[in-house]
């Protein structure tokens, strides 16, 4: 009796083993699906530009520029795809006939088996940090000066060495919650994923200041 009992036990350990490892991936699964159900959110294809770009990760005084995003995608592991809600897109493609290139943004779902994460960035169309700044002061009007105004001679003093800026990374989603941590501090604490360069400083850091 003992021996058969442990014949059975053996196996069915295994089985509740399997369970634990299987079950998370199918939650995280179906989380995704009602959040993209929820929000309206399909897949985006972003263009090359955007990907081989570098961003920064804060809305007002970000201290740093981090990339290229195709980078920071690789870094954060798990099974990545980008997303566009359903009327942004239909924005998008409206200002595209009318040959205009809008800020729009993507969501950045990350699914792993612990987790399921959006990171939501701007894309960033502009050629010029004044561009930039232009369509910050169509939307907060004179205001821009004081909040932007500072940001603005950063970012041209880093495309002057020859940054390619086209996105911000504007906030992260975690268990369906915006995360209220700035996402220049998360990436580079949480993530190890490091700044190329210095806003503040106007030089380049690290192993990409090797290579310039």
């Amino acid at each position: 009796m003992l021996k058969r009992l442990k014949r059975w036990c053996l196996p069915a350990s295994i089985l509740m083993l399997a369970s634990l490892i299987i079950t998370p991936k199918a939650v995280t699964g179906e989380s995704a699906q009602a959040f993209r159900q929820q929000n309206g959110l399909l897949a985006y294809a972003p263009p090359g530009w955007f990907l081989e770009g570098y961003f920064i990760a804060r809305e007002r005084n970000p201290g740093y520029v981090f990339g290229p995003v195709q980078d920071f995608v690789r870094a954060m592991g798990g099974k990545t795809i980008w997303l566009i809600e359903d009327v942004e897109l239909k924005r998008v493609e409206r200002a595209s006939i009318d040959g205009e290139s809008p800020e729009y943004s993507l969501f950045l779902e990350i699914v792993s088996p612990e987790r399921t994460e959006y990171w939501v960035f701007v894309v960033l169309p502009h050629e010029s940090a004044q561009a930039w700044f232009d369509a910050r002061r169509a939307y907060h009007g004179r205001k821009a000066k004081g909040y932007y105004g500072k940001t603005q001679s950063e970012l041209e003093r880093a495309l002057s060495q020859g940054l390619k800026i086209k996105a911000e990374l504007r906030f992260f989603i975690e268990k369906g919650d915006i995360n209220l941590e700035s996402p220049e501090g998360a990436i580079m604490t949480r993530y190890k994923f490091q700044p190329v360069f210095d806003l503040s400083a106007g030089r380049w850091l690290g192993s990409a200041a090797k290579t310039k």
